[in-house]
């Protein structure tokens, strides 16, 4: 109960003796309560920067100067080595890991309000992040989303930031958690533009699989939305395909996976008529 979770959540606010980084994860519930309405991203932005604020990971609230740090921030990231990330070292700071986090959670609702400023401000702040204090799990889908920054200049220059996304899942020890959002982002968002379409389809259903097997059902649910999208592009035979999202509407439906299910809609009817 949503309500109920407020209440016990606010009386942990409240207390004095607790510090930002311990109460950091009430602060994540409620904002993950407010961002599960697309129609509220922009709140579920600003109460991610006022958090990330108090953890001491300042952003402007102003749009004129979002716009300004994003630029500068687009310009100054450049895209490292394979040996470079191979010898980062592994992120331990808790206050920092947290903060990963929820940059990335706001990269996304950044997205959902089309906040475009903020989108680039946050993402490449997590990218930079991970270059000088090392890997943690929001590590590679940082790299995902800038690779999705990156390819509307270059098609090929944003498919080698979401390489070493995929690269990073593989340093980290928890990366196997990130891996179905990285899948997603990497093999829908950013490798079709600079990829065959048909090469997508096993690494959607691998994402699918590895979000179910750790929990990450939106990701799951995304990985199956696209893999529609895709087959139908890809010239996939209909009569299997038809099977395949019957199955993945259900799905969607039994998850309560709402708004992806009403996106994937149209296509999977598409495939049915």
């Amino acid at each position: 109960n949503a309500d109920k979770m407020k209440v016990y959540g606010d009386e942990v606010l409240q207390q004095s003796t607790l510090t930002e980084l311990e109460k950091v994860r009430v602060h994540s519930c409620n904002i993950s309560l407010v961002g599960g309405s697309m129609i509220h991203g922009q709140d579920a932005l600003d109460m991610s920067i006022s958090v990330l604020k108090r953890l001491g990971c300042k952003f402007p609230q102003n749009k004129l100067l979002q716009a300004r740090i994003a630029l500068s921030s687009l310009a100054t990231t450049k895209l490292p080595t394979e040996k470079d990330i191979a010898n980062l070292p592994i992120m331990n700071d808790p206050a920092r890991k947290a903060c990963m986090k929820i940059m990335i959670n706001g990269a996304t609702y950044s997205h959902h309000c089309n906040n475009v400023f903020a989108f680039i401000m946050l993402t490449t702040r997590a990218v930079q992040w991970t270059m000088k204090y090392g890997v943690g799990v929001y590590s590679a889908p940082a790299f995902a989303i800038f690779g999705m920054i990156k390819k509307l200049t270059s098609y090929t220059k944003g498919a080698k930031f979401a390489d070493r996304g995929l690269q990073l899942l593989d340093i980290c020890a928890d990366g196997k958690n990130a891996e179905s959002r990285v899948i997603y982002l990497s093999w829908f968002m950013v490798y079709p533009f600079s990829k065959p379409i048909h090469s997508t389809l096993k690494h959607l259903l691998r994402g699918y699989k590895v979000g179910m097997e750790v929990g990450d059902l939106e990701s799951a649910m995304w990985n199956v939305s696209t893999y529609i999208c895709n087959s139908i592009v890809a010239g996939k035979a209909l009569k299997p395909l038809a099977i395949d999202c019957m199955a993945y509407i259900e799905q969607m439906r039994m998850l309560m996976q709402d708004y992806i299910l009403h996106q994937s809609l149209p296509f999977a009817q598409g495939v049915l008529n």
